[in-house]
């Protein structure tokens, strides 16, 4: 391990030790509630209701908590919302890290089989043909196509998947929910937070989204860690969507009377060295951890009371739960149970992936394990300004930079995508770098202690940890930064580099100056 590398990795020790010994009272005064408990709270089951459900997609549970296993209500007021008026299955776990298995299963009830393909033929017992005929059906599929032809609409065109698209399918999911007029199915999966990762926490998206390249190897923590601080920036933006979904219906005449179902198909692993999630490896359990635990958040009709659940939920469970919810038998039966009146039973469940399977016997201490994981890159108590926060120099952002100080004629750069900062815009949607990647050099040898600041119209922005110990031998070197997009004005800005030298307890600050063309 490099010094660089010693240094991202000595924080909070002590402080993570503390929030251990809090984790272990929070879990213990919290139980998992019993049959009994859920029954007693809830409404009977009726017909006449409205679904309003969402499946999200590489969106993986532990980001959202804070250490204690609380959700961060600072970054995610969206769900932090969602779940002060529902109940959260806290333990809960996705069936396959593949989108081609893991939303039929969701939308049928049964384990998954590679067998099948995402098609209405291979499941023809799914949520769709259930609600058809009993309800107005409004879905969007990015991926599967288990609708029956003519009753609602599958899967389009690939280009129909792009980030600001899936925005847009997800206003649409939002209008209709508040405004229908008849018990409906509002059903919407949406590939958020997934993959390609440009949406700043405003909504504003990167101009140069699928250009961007990271050249950089996937086993340096930097690297992987700047992929977790995007794959943040763009789940906050998902959560606004959320937010705004559950203010809007709470104002609306339909929110008692809406069964509200918020999960994932699956999520996503950062840990160097390890595939994101094409390629499991049961012999590192943290990886499978990240890419099976998802979010599972139902608020039922007329539920009044939040409430927690140590219940080890699958996504199997789902479709049972909304067919004894909407209190219409379907004539066919999943491999899932009733969520709202019963508490599986289960030691382990069941994992899948390309040509193998395997079982996952953790409760919801282990996502706790990864909320840690993740703190030693992120502070995971922060607020969103934070997850631009790393390393030494991370304290310095959003602070304006000085107004005179020494010139740094050693070090030289590149930015990739300049011209994004010439047309920034406003809105959302609207052009705005989220992240900046290019190239260092240096002619002298820099300190181990020593990091870049990106500077955007004499403000901190961004950090660049790959200065620290440079030397003239390597040439020139990929970086990559995520940028506090929010300080960045509509029309042109003026991009610098800058140095920050942390051997003395106050930082000396050069700057290098605007990037070379």
């Amino acid at each position: 391990m490099g010094n660089s590398d010693q240094i991202r990795f000595r924080r909070r020790t002590s402080r993570l030790c503390g929030a251990l010994a809090l984790v272990s009272v929070i879990t213990l005064i919290t139980p998992g509630l019993s049959s009994a408990a859920q029954s007693s709270s809830l409404p009977p089951a009726q017909s006449d209701i409205t679904i309003a459900m969402i499946v999200l997609d590489e969106a993986m549970l532990s980001p959202l908590l804070r250490t204690d296993g609380t959700i961060n209500r600072k970054r995610f007021p969206g769900f932090a919302a969602l779940a002060d008026t529902s109940t959260w299955y806290r333990n809960m776990l996705g069936t396959s890290q593949r989108t081609t298995e893991a939303v039929p299963s969701i939308l049928d009830g049964q384990w998954p089989s590679l067998k099948k393909y995402p098609i209405l033929r291979d499941h023809p017992n799914n949520l769709f043909t259930y609600m058809q005929g009993k309800k107005d059906l409004n879905v969007y599929q990015s991926v599967t196509k288990l609708c029956p032809k003519g009753v609602c609409t599958n899967a389009g065109p690939l280009y129909l998947r792009l980030v600001d698209r899936q925005v847009q399918r997800f206003e649409e999911f939002i209008e209709a929910s508040v405004s229908s007029t008849n018990p409906a199915l509002h059903f919407t999966h949406l590939l958020l937070p997934h993959r390609p990762w440009g949406l700043a926490p405003d909504l504003r998206i990167a101009p140069d989204l699928v250009q961007f390249v990271d050249t950089r190897s996937e086993r340096l923590v930097d690297r992987r860690r700047d992929n977790y601080q995007s794959m943040l920036r763009q789940y906050v933006a998902t959560d606004t969507l959320l937010l705004e979904f559950i203010n809007k219906l709470k104002a609306s005449p339909n929110w008692d009377n809406t069964m509200v179902v918020v999960t994932a198909d699956h999520g996503i692993t950062f840990v160097p060295g390890e595939s994101y999630r094409d390629k499991i490896n049961v012999n590192n359990p943290g990886t499978l951890e990240d890419i099976y635990r998802v979010p599972l958040f139902i608020k039922y009709p007329q539920q009044n009371k939040s409430a927690i659940s140590d219940c080890p939920a699958s996504s199997i469970d789902i479709l049972a739960t909304i067919i004894a919810t909407n209190a219409v038998k379907s004539g066919w039966t999943t491999d899932g149970v009733n969520l709202r009146r019963t508490c599986p039973q289960r030691t382990s469940r069941r994992i899948q992936w390309p040509y193998s399977t395997s079982q996952i016997s953790t409760d919801f201490t282990a996502v706790l394990e990864r909320v840690r994981y993740y703190d030693n890159w992120i502070d995971a108590n922060g607020d969103v300004d934070d997850i631009y926060r790393v390393e030494l120099s991370g304290r310095l952002l959003g602070r304006k930079a000085p107004t005179s100080a020494p010139s740094n004629v050693s070090v030289t750069w590149s930015l990739n995508g300049a011209e994004g900062y010439q047309n920034i815009g406003t809105g959302r949607l609207a052009p705005v770098p989220t992240r900046a990647s290019g190239t260092l050099q240096t002619q002298s040898n820099l300190c181990v202690r020593c990091e870049g600041l990106i500077a955007v119209n004499g403000r901190f922005v961004g950090v660049l940890p790959e200065l620290a110990g440079m030397t003239s031998e390597m040439g020139a070197l990929p970086f990559s930064s995520s940028l506090m997009s929010r300080f960045m004005n509509p029309g042109k800005n003026a991009v610098e580099l800058w140095v920050a030298d942390w051997t003395a307890d106050k930082p000396l600050l050069t700057r290098v100056g605007a990037p070379v063309k």
